[in-house]
């Protein structure tokens, strides 16, 4: 007897249902399917139609979709059309007329049509004048029979038609029965509604429409040949949608507020145009020409498109929206407040787009791909929310760019290729922000008038304002000139009293501030002390086998070893010491009272806490200055200050790829003033960011992961020496005054 070690696979003929239903995932997708392979096909048109009518005297909805493409030929719809995950797309990846990128590449999107109805005819003219006609009734497909016993009415005729192809698919609500299993091994048959009618409703329609109208990249230059969408209703139970819609761009994407746009190349090299415009008739735009690096998880994905526009939500800012021209696109007058709210809710988010077709559900509501909103959470200030952007990011096929498709068309593969869009997405992103963040500071619009906390404390214990008009309001009254000393003696006394407690409320904060800086310079002090630690660890097995062997032998060479073993410890420890004296500043949970202090020697302290890493990262320090030079106050806080800045300058250095790696500190002493000039050879500050001063504003932060605290705490501890941190205009590199009063 034969014993065959070979066998076939027979597909069961549920896999089409299963492809269809399962796959890919919702009608919306389903329809923008249809609509893709109509693109394939070279159509400049395609009609999407409902039709509500009865079929077989139930009632029922056609739905239609007709274009003016190319058609296909009798083995065209027999060979590859019917079959699924056929590689014909794949293989040639440009239509017939070879000016698209075809969308559809797996062969299984048509199939999508299942979800749509219950039953489809195709009809089909290819150029050369034959029309092929395929019907198909999808509930064939529930079955458990095998793929190659299901028969499908398919034939060919010639005819004077135009080229082109016509899908029209029957929904029903119907009753179907599906077999499950029960308890203890037995059947239960279940009855459900197979809801493919009444899915449609005014919400659906609605959604509807926004993803048509999101499907396209609204670039004009991106489409050689226009492709027109329009969606049609006939005898529609909803009298309030239009019975003919031409599917079009949001005109609202016209009106933003702030504006970055521009390519990314495939080496991470950035050509990027940033617009104001909150003023139409003047609009204010930066040329921005950067090279972007990605961290270690990350890979470059090809040439990227980016247009993110922004949209301010504030009362005013809708306000200017509608002045801009926003207008209703039915009654063609200008929106009111509310509609402008409803349709920025209904475009915002991040869409993608691939050879200038949307990939979903990116764009679509609640889908946060940048996390935008966690983002804003961290950083209030100075980031921009998922619901105020609209963004359009191109990418290219996958070939150039490493983005893979998931087969269920819900998304792009989360792989390094998809981390690295994502960076490049956010560091474009956060070129507007910070630009955005400057401005709104710079014109009062972020917090209105900004003032320094020490200016708060000084203003709540001071009486002069309530002495003087106590004193003029008494005079109004003519009262007693000596009565009215007294009363001012009294204030004057309890304004004394508080200056205590105001000298605790600055050491409180000081000192939180204090253990802040020291939170964000951890990273730091862990590598500074790693390498003695690791000696300890290590040479302490090395010194008992030392001191074992010189027990044993006497001999003087393991007696030397175990000395120069204890010299090091030595050495290790004193490191060790000095890491922690250096850092105690910061660490202290009381302040001791001001006093004459040296600057050079602060300066000195702060410089060792980061010496090893800017060893390691080849950053060369160079400090001028007199020891003599001395200020008055706590020391702590030039301490804290000055980490702030060199923590910064050692995170922007680090990501430069200039040869050129450089601080200096310079002292200069002047009659009244002591300044304390900070530079480095970083990439700097923006004109906008120094003269708005938005870089000192909390939650300001240029880095990705930024707290934007830095320089914030850093402002606030030299208003405590009596004296201010500002930024200067530099040729290379940030410039970092610290100007105190003797």
């Amino acid at each position: 007897m034969k014993n065959d070690l070979t066998h076939k696979i027979r597909p069961s003929a549920r896999l089409i249902y299963t492809i269809g239903s399962d796959l890919i995932g919702d009608p919306f997708a389903a329809i923008v399917e249809l609509v893709k392979n109509s693109y394939d096909a070279d159509a400049n048109k395609v009609e999407i139609a409902f039709k509500y009518t009865e079929v077989d005297n139930e009632n029922a909805l056609k739905i239609t979709i007709r274009d003016d493409g190319h058609g296909m030929d009798f083995d065209t719809v027999i060979n590859k059309w019917l079959v699924p995950a056929t590689d014909d797309k794949l293989k040639r990846k440009v239509s017939k007329k070879g000016t698209r990128a075809l969308q559809g590449r797996k062969g299984i999107g048509r199939f999508a049509a299942s979800i749509l109805g219950q039953e489809m005819t195709l009809s089909t003219v290819c150029e050369k004048g034959e029309k092929s006609v395929a019907v198909i009734d999808w509930r064939i497909f529930k079955t458990d029979e095998y793929l190659d016993k299901i028969e499908l009415l398919v034939e060919k005729n010639d005819t004077d038609e135009p080229p082109g192809t016509e899908i029209v698919i029957i929904a029903r609500d119907e009753a179907v029965q599906e077999i499950v299993s029960g308890t203890e091994g037995s059947v239960e048959s279940i009855k459900k509604i197979d809801s493919k009618l009444s899915y449609w409703n005014k919400d659906t329609i609605s959604q509807l429409v926004n993803e048509l109208r999101k499907l396209i990249s609204p670039f004009d230059e991106s489409i050689e040949e226009r492709f027109i969408i329009n969606l049609s209703f006939e005898n529609s139970p909803f009298s309030d949608i239009d019975n003919n819609i031409k599917i079009e761009t949001f005109p609202i994407i016209k009106f933003y507020d702030y504006r970055i746009s521009g390519l990314v190349s495939d080496k991470g090299e950035a050509n990027l145009l940033f617009e104001n415009n909150l003023n139409p008739n003047a609009v204010q735009a930066e040329r921005i020409i950067k090279n972007f690096h990605l961290s270690k998880s990350s890979e470059f994905c090809g040439e990227i498109k980016m247009d993110f526009r922004v949209f301010d939500r504030e009362p005013e800012a809708i306000d200017n929206l509608i002045n801009k021209g926003l207008i209703h696109p039915v009654s063609k007058i200008l929106m009111g407040k509310r509609e402008a709210r409803n349709l920025l809710n209904e475009v915002y988010g991040v869409n993608i787009y691939k050879s200038s077709f949307r990939i979903r559900p990116y764009g679509n509501k609640g889908v946060d791909w940048l996390g935008l909103d966690k983002s804003r959470v961290q950083s209030f200030a100075d980031r921009i929310s998922n619901n105020q952007i609209v963004g359009f990011v191109t990418i290219q096929p996958e070939e150039l760019s490493g983005l893979e498709e998931k087969s269920a068309r819900d998304g792009l593969k989360e792989n390094e290729y998809y981390f690295g869009l994502k960076e490049l997405a956010l560091k474009v992103l956060s070129e507007l922000e910070e630009r955005r963040f400057a401005y709104r500071v710079k014109s009062k619009k972020s917090r209105g008038e900004s003032s320094k906390l020490q200016d708060s404390i000084n203003s709540l214990f001071s009486l002069t304002e309530v002495k003087s008009a106590i004193g003029k309001k008494l005079s109004e009254f003519n009262i007693d000139k000596k009565a009215i000393e007294e009363i001012d003696n009294i204030l004057t006394k309890e304004e004394i009293k508080k200056v205590e407690l105001k000298e605790d409320i600055e050491k409180t904060i000081a000192i939180y501030q204090g253990q802040a800086t020291l939170g964000k310079i951890v990273n730091f002090i862990l590598h500074e002390g790693r390498k003695p630690l690791q000696f300890f660890n290590s040479e302490t097995k090395l010194m008992e086998r030392y001191l074992n062997f010189y027990r044993e032998t006497k001999d003087e060479a393991h007696f030397n070893e175990l000395t120069r073993s204890i010299n090091e410890f030595k050495i290790n420890s004193k490191f060790i010491s000095t890491l922690f004296k250096r850092i105690s500043p910061l660490a202290k949970l009381k302040r001791d009272k001001k006093t004459d202090f040296s600057v050079l020697k602060v300066v000195n302290e702060s410089i060792e806490v980061f010496k090893s890493s800017m060893t390691e990262k080849y950053i060369q320090v160079n400090i001028v200055g007199n020891e003599k030079v001395q200020i008055f106050g706590w020391s702590e806080d030039l301490y804290i200050a000055l980490t702030n800045l060199i923590e910064n300058s050692i995170y922007w250095l680090d990501l430069s790829h200039s040869n050129e790696k450089v601080i200096t500190i310079e002292l200069i002493e002047n009659i009244d003033t002591v300044i304390i000039d900070y530079r480095d050879t970083g990439p700097g500050l923006t004109d906008l960011e120094i003269e708005s001063g938005a870089i000192f504003e909390p939650g300001y932060s240029k880095k990705i992961d930024g707290t934007g605290l830095g320089l914030a705490i850093a402002g606030e501890a030299a208003d405590r020496l009596n004296g201010e941190l500002s930024a200067r205009k530099s040729m290379n590199g940030v410039n970092f005054q610290i100007e105190i009063c003797k």
